[in-house]
Formats: C-alpha cells, structure tokens, sequence
C-alpha cells in the first residue's frame, strides 16, 4: 500500500493537474533553489500536459501561470551555452536540446490551444489573441536560442509561425494591442515582424555573441519596419524588396523587386526608414575613429555595416558552387595562420638548400657521395615526427571539402570534439596531400551545425599566397601597444584584387597611419589607405608606399607635361 502512494506521489510530481487551483499549488511547488529538479518536472510536465484532452480556455490559464517560472529556468539553461567553441561538446548540445525541448513545448501548449477553438469554435478573440502571439513570441525565443550556436532549426518551425500570423490576420486581431507582451512588441505583427527582421540579417553569418546585440537592436527599431501587401511608390528604396510568403517553411528573405510574387499569401517590408536610420548611423560614425567602439545603440560600425549590407544585397541561391569530396588542412586564427606561413617559408628555403648540396655532392663525389649524404641521413625522415608535432602544436586540422567555387569552400567537419571555426576567423589552407602547394588564406563566413551530421562552415577565399609581415614603426603617431606586430601580405590576384592589401590585427592600426614594415628581407614606409571592416575579425587595409605618393606629388609639381607642347 506504501508502495502505491509513493508512486501516486511521485506520478504526481511530474503531472501538472487539469484543475487550474491545483495546478496553481503545482507551480507553487517548484523549487526556487534547485533548478534541476524544478526543470526535470517542468519539462515533464509540459510533456504529458500537451498530451491530454481538455478546454482550451483553462490550457490557456494554466499555461500564464507557468510562464513566469519557466522564463526563469530557460534564462538558467542559456548560462550554459554560453560557448566560444563549436561544435558543442556533448553536455552543452544536452543543455542545448533541453532548452529547446521546453520553449517548443511550451509554444505547443498555446498552439493546441489556438487550434481547439477554432475548430471547435470556442472562446473568445482575447484568448485566441494570447494563444497566437505566444506561440509566435516562443518560437522566436527558439529561434534566437539555435542562432545562437549556429544549430539549424527545426523543420515547420517556419510554416508555424507563418501559420500562426495567417490566423491572426483572418480574424483581424494581428494589429490589435496586447498589453501583456513584450514592452517593444505590443501587438501579434509587431513580433512577427521582429522574428522576421532578425532572420533578415543573416544570423548565420554573425560573429559570437553578436546576434544578442542584433536582436537587442531589432527590438529598439521594429516600429521603424511596417508590414503590408505591397509597396507604395514612396516606400520602394533600390531594386530590391524584403518579402515573405506565409504557406512556405522559409523566413522573409531579399529579393529583386521584379521577382516578387503577386499572391494573397505574400507580405512585404516595408524597410525604407530602418535602411535610412542604419545609413545615417554607419556615416555619424565615420566622422569618428569608431571601429573598435560600441555605438550608443550597442551595434559597432563593422557590424551595422555587415548588417545594411545583408539588408541590400541579394543573393544568388544558383551560385556556381561544385561538388566534391575532398581533405584539406586548415589553420584558423590570425596568430596560427602567421605561424604556419612562417613555417612553410622556412622550409622552403630548407629544401632548396637541401637539394643544392645533394647537387654538390653528387657532382664532387658521384654515387658514393650521395650514399653518404642521401637516404641515411635524409632530413625529412629524420624529422618527419618533428614536423607532425609541430603541426599539431600550429592548430592544424583536417576538414571535409563538400563544395567549392571561384570565391572559397565549403567545408564540414565531422568530429565530435570542438574544432577551431569561429564566423570572421582568419584561416589558412592547404591541400593536405600536396606540401609543395602555399597556404592560402581565407575568412569564414558563416556555420552552421546540423544534429547528427556535423559542423558546416563557408570560407571566402582572400588569396592563393601569402607572406608574414613586421610592423616595426608607425611614424605619425604614438601606440599602445608594443611593436613589432605582425601581419599578412596578399599580393596581386588578377581578376579578383588589383592591387596588393595587408591584414593586421584589428582595431590597432587606423586609415592614415604612416607605418614601417619589414617584408622579405625589405623595408618600407608604407601609408595605409581605405580599411574594409566587413570581411572578418581583422584589419584588412588598402595601402600606398611613401615613395611612390612622393612620386606622384613630385609628378605634379614638376614641368614634364609641357617639354613635348614647347
């Protein structure tokens, strides 16, 4: 009988009651101290809830009576997945799929309820008010959670919220004002639209931690961004338009105004003010040196210029990518790939060394010369395992080639440890069969992890070569930090870059700035020019040689235009 009672009990624990009275002592019996605990018979709950038959109006109820407590316990589990390594390791993917288990629940719970009434035709337009923005507020929340951590959402997740608006604008409630949302999204549209405004900006692509900041920005903003049917004449800002189609499993996404479909079930941006306001932020501050700083809204200037770009370019899904299958070895991360060009320098002038003496002896000696000095006593043998340790310490590692282009590679990487790969990292790769071949260099664009198959990246790539720079001086003004630094060179790429570039560390060196730098055995006072923030988490500037300005103001003050009219 003891027995029983106990397993009454604790069937009890993990069941939230159909009666709202009891399962408002339910809640109330949730502990505040142990969040595990309280999170097991929550999700649990939510589980076995969502699974029973009862009105939609006390589903409603009870669901406004959980919330306060499950908002604390998801804000505890983001705690954890606060990483700067991907893929997760096997605990934060479990606190991960957790975290996402419960806000998916927990919007199911209020898209059952939406769905009961009206098919059953029950309840009012409040309640169904409730349901609708809840379901889209959640799977927001959701959204934003897998952005995060670079983790592909979940399918339908999409056609959901699509689906949910859709109700809302049949029955005329989408604009109407909810008091009990959030303080920047008073109504059902205006956090559609702010979903939908940060899927716009290619989170994917963002740097760590970076799309907080974008969504923190996209809620100050969303008043700025209406949605309608279609564009008035006023409202159209370049040849493109920013749409969404509301039976379809996809986001709003940037397309050319003359591809926009003529549906009922398409809806349209309507971004003129946001594009002006992100414009006007991006040229106040480049009256200022701000690059490195945050701007009074919390973005910084790379990033809203990353984010008016994403906003205005559209994007061939055609692009000319090829399939292959293919290893290569990558170095990620500016002060790794300095290492690994050095080392590869290095070696190469080794083995040509190597090879003018075996030349000599063979010439001097003959055979028995190269007896001597050959097989036996050959350094690459000699120094293999020196050479795989060294790597190993450089951060090589071994990915996947899935596609590649004109522009950079696709690669995936398949392991269970955490590999280097950040979005905006510097990288090197080489083909791992082939020693010969330089490192070329690159910047990682976007990741995203997919459960059960791995960690997917894209690499633009910035050059075929490279060389390791010094940074010795800069004359014009004074600096913090203690020099020499060190830096890339990327020379000429025709068809692709006209003209040689520097990268160097970020938020260091400024537009103006006169610097000496050592470069292959040369120096050189170098003025560097126009600084392209966007490309990564590094400076990559533009440059002229003081000789060569001095030349052209020598050219111009001079009388060699007038020899030949004379």
């Amino acid at each position: 009988m003891d027995a029983v009672s106990v397993d009454k009990h604790d069937l009890s624990r993990y069941a939230i009651p159909l009666s709202e009275a009891r399962a408002k002592e339910w809640i109330d019996s949730l502990s505040v101290t142990d969040f595990g605990e309280s999170t097991r018979r929550l999700f649990y709950g939510l589980v076995d809830f969502n699974r029973r038959v009862m009105p939609p109006l006390s589903r409603i109820r009870i669901g406004e009576k959980l919330r306060p407590t499950l908002d604390v316990l998801i804000q505890n589990l983001q705690r954890h997945l606060a990483y700067r390594a991907f893929p997760l390791p096997e605990r934060g993917q479990r606190i991960f799929n957790l975290n996402q288990s419960l806000l998916l629940e927990f919007a199911g719970l209020y898209q059952l309820a939406a769905l009961d009434m009206l098919t059953r035709d029950q309840g009012s337009k409040r309640a169904l008010q409730i349901s609708i923005y809840r379901v889209i507020d959640y799977f927001g929340r959701y959204l934003l959670s897998s952005y995060s951590v670079y983790q592909r959402t979940r399918e339908t997740v999409w056609h959901d919220i699509h689906h949910m608006f859709l109700l809302a604008c049949e029955h005329n409630l989408e604009a109407v004002k909810f008091n009990s949302g959030d303080e920047d999204a008073r109504s059902i549209e205006a956090r559609y639209v702010q979903i939908n405004l940060l899927a716009l900006f290619r989170p994917y692509s963002l740097r760590q931690e970076e799309v907080f900041r974008v969504e923190r920005f996209v809620r100050s903003i969303s008043k700025e961004v209406r949605i309608g049917r279609e564009l008035l004449e006023d409202e159209v800002y370049g040849d493109f338009v920013h749409a969404v189609v509301l039976n379809n499993d996809e986001p709003a996404i940037v397309m050319p105004f003359s591809d926009l479909p003529h549906s009922p079930t398409v809806r349209v941006f309507k971004m003129r003010e946001l594009l002006v306001h992100l414009d006007r932020l991006i040229q106040d501050s480049m009256h200022e040196n701000a690059g490195a700083l945050t701007l009074p809204n919390g973005l910084s200037r790379n990033l809203a210029k990353r984010m008016a770009y994403h906003l205005t370019t559209v994007r061939s899904r055609s692009a000319n990518r090829f399939p292959c299958n293919e290893k290569i070895a990558t170095v990620m991360g500016i002060p790794n790939v300095l290492e690994v060009i050095r080392s590869s320098a290095r070696k190469g002038s080794a083995a040509q060394q190597r090879e003018e003496d075996v030349l000599f002896n063979s010439m001097a000696y003959g055979e028995m010369g190269m007896g001597l000095y050959g097989a036996e006593s050959d350094p690459e043998d000699r120094d293999a395992e020196q050479e795989r340790l060294a790597d190993r310490e450089s951060g090589i590692q071994i990915w996947n080639v899935i596609n590649n282009s004109i522009g950079g590679y696709g690669l995936h990487w398949q392991q269970h440890e955490t590999s280097d790969a950040r979005v905006g990292e510097l990288v090197a790769l080489r083909n791992r069969n082939d020693d010969e071949h330089p490192w070329m260099v690159g910047a990682i664009k976007w990741m995203e992890y997919i459960n059960q198959q791995g960690l997917y990246c894209g690499v633009e790539l910035l050059a075929h070569t490279a060389g390791v720079l010094e940074v010795e001086a800069v004359e014009n003004r004074s600096l913090r930090q203690k020099l020499p630094l060190s830096g890339l060179y990327l020379p000429v790429a025709e068809g692709v870059r006209p003209e040689p570039v520097l990268i160097l560390p970020a938020y260091i060196f400024q537009s103006g700035d006169q610097l000496v730098i050592s470069l292959e055995d040369r120096r050189e006072i170098i003025m560097l020019g126009a600084l392209d923030e966007c490309l990564g988490g590094f400076a990559y500037f533009h440059y002229r040689t003081v000789s060569d300005m001095a030349a052209d103001e020598l050219s111009d003050d001079n009388f060699d235009s007038l020899w030949n009219m004379l």
